[in-house]
């Protein structure tokens, strides 16, 4: 008995089996005070007698262990298992689940693809769905009609009342896979705050009702603009959106509705001919791609701007004066140019920050980088320029 003891004593904080997962020394919930819990070292059956405190404190120092480690608690100690059906932050990605193996890499063998997706089963199978707070998803395998099934199964036991972070990307590009539409309104609506979609479709046909929803980013997602309109109803308390690479988008409108809205970047939407904001508190505005018919609205509090497109800098300095009349900071980015900076007609009165990036092969050679001299005329502010 002595023994045992000063080999508790010894491993009091944590100990490692062979098989290389770790026990926690923490003791068990109080239920009842002092129960001990059973362990295994070396092969041998141990009892750890520790600390009497709280079940809720127990359970908070295992939520703010990293998943990795909070899931080899739970196998290691029965007490701890039931804390781990409802632990909140469940991350699968390639780092935590086979950091060894760069799956994006396409000379990855399909086992290690297999191997990547049964750990996340297995992982999903010993929790309950109860209590997540944030679910981040990457998915690499083929996206066949099991994986669809598959994939549905994890979303929906994943998405349940209470998720405040959706963090979904699907890397295969066979057999598009359609985001459940059904499980954001009947399961989140009220809870979900930051919603990430990437590389799959989602096709709501009635209003979502995302009243909690703070921010919103899609990249590569299949989406009409009718579609859209429906998933920004009613989230009235939207600050953050970012759509890119959204080709089934061709007449972006922002709702007035969305009067926290205060970032918006629309990036190589490829089919985009009009953007029509009616938001009245956008400050940042972010766009790349084509150049479109762009209607700010009230734009009176459009203070940081961020243009990507051919023939950027003719634009910037016929349009924005009059468009965004209250700008701070400008960022332009163009490929090619008219010969010279047109004459400007009204000025930027409060701009103090100007940076032009010129690139690309096909920019004119005679072009007269003199010519940019009219924009100091047109920024009387102006502070910082970078070229």
């Amino acid at each position: 008995m002595g023994s045992i003891q000063r080999e508790q004593k010894r491993n009091r904080g944590c100990a490692q089996s062979k098989n290389g997962c770790i026990a926690s020394s923490l003791a068990t919930r109080n239920s009842p005070p002092c129960r001990p819990d059973v362990y295994f070292l070396d092969g041998k059956k141990m009892r750890y007698l520790g600390p009497d405190l709280p079940e809720d404190i127990w359970r908070h120092i295992h939520f703010l262990l990293p998943m990795q480690d909070a899931a080899r608690l739970g196998c290691v100690s029965h007490s701890f298992l039931q804390s781990w059906r409802c632990y909140p932050n469940l991350t699968f990605t390639n780092k935590t689940m086979c950091s060894k193996e760069n799956l994006r890499n396409g000379t990855v063998g399909w086992n290690v693809i297999r191997d990547y997706t049964h750990k996340i089963d297995c992982v999903l199978a010993n929790h309950s769905g109860a209590g997540v707070r944030k679910f981040k998803l990457e998915y690499y395998a083929p996206c066949d009609a099991v994986s669809c099934h598959q994939l549905n199964s994890w979303l929906k036991m994943a998405v349940t009342p209470g998720i405040e972070e959706l963090d979904f990307t699907l890397f295969s590009k066979e057999a598009p896979f359609d985001f459940p539409c059904k499980l954001l309104s009947d399961q989140s609506q009220h809870s979900i705050q930051h919603l990430r979609l990437l590389n799959c479709g989602l096709h709501p046909t009635f209003q979502l009702g995302l009243r909690s929803l703070k921010m919103l980013q899609m990249c590569t997602v299949r989406i009409t603009d009718d579609e859209l309109g429906c998933l920004l109803s009613n989230s009235f308390a939207l600050e953050h959106l970012q759509l890119l690479h959204c080709d089934d988008i061709i007449h972006l409108e922002i709702p007035s509705l969305l009067q926290r809205l205060k970032f918006l970047e629309v990036f190589e939407c490829s089919n985009l001919h009009v953007i029509e904001n009616k938001a009245p508190n956008i400050s940042r505005f972010r766009f790349g791609g084509y150049e479109v018919q762009l209607s700010l609205g009230e734009s009176l509090k459009v203070k940081n701007m961020m243009l990507h497109h051919s023939c950027a800098i003719s634009y910037a300095v016929e349009n924005l004066p009059s468009c965004v009349p209250n700008l701070l900071s400008l960022t332009i980015y163009s490929s090619c140019e008219k010969i010279d900076v047109p004459v400007v007609s009204s000025k930027f009165l409060h701009l103090k920050f100007l940076s032009i990036l010129i690139f690309g092969g096909y920019f004119n050679r005679d072009y007269d980088y003199l010519s940019l001299v009219s924009y100091f005329d047109a920024a009387p502010s102006l502070e910082k320029f970078v070229l």
